[in-house]
């Protein structure tokens, strides 16, 4: 497992990534707003570059995410559909919530309540993958 920490320059919010052989997991606590989107969009290109086999944004530790950060969210799950990696976010909080459901945000991301049915969901779809493949 590797960690790094990457601060988000300009504003409260933080990232934590882990990366495994199965996935890359970016949890993002704090404010997720207009000063914090732009460091947070690069971290998750540079991890779907990488090309790992899923991505997980956990935003459960999120206490505020702005309509910028629920952009990222959406251009994140576009490109890592784009180059093959699962898109999961973890959000079980009506900070994260209620935003996603009122713009129907919802309907293009994979939303779990916790980051292990994220991670269940991950291992169930590499195990499929290798039954089709």
């Amino acid at each position: 497992m590797h960690e790094k920490f990457a601060c988000l320059p300009g504003a409260p919010a933080r990232t934590l990534i882990t990366a495994t052989a199965g996935e890359t997991v970016v949890a993002v606590s704090a404010e997720l707003d207009r000063r914090s989107t732009d460091r947070l969009r690069e971290v998750l290109a540079e991890e779907t570059a990488l090309g790992p086999p899923a991505l997980i944004v956990d935003a459960s530790g999120l206490t505020f995410c702005s309509v910028s950060g629920l952009e990222v969210l959406i251009d994140a799950a576009r490109a890592a559909a784009l180059a093959g990696v699962a898109f999961f976010v973890v959000a079980a909080q009506r900070a994260v919530l209620r935003p996603l459901r009122v713009l129907e945000l919802d309907r293009e991301l994979r939303v779990v309540e916790r980051l292990a049915d994220a991670l269940e969901a991950s291992a169930a779809a590499r195990t499929l993958a290798a039954e089709v493949g």
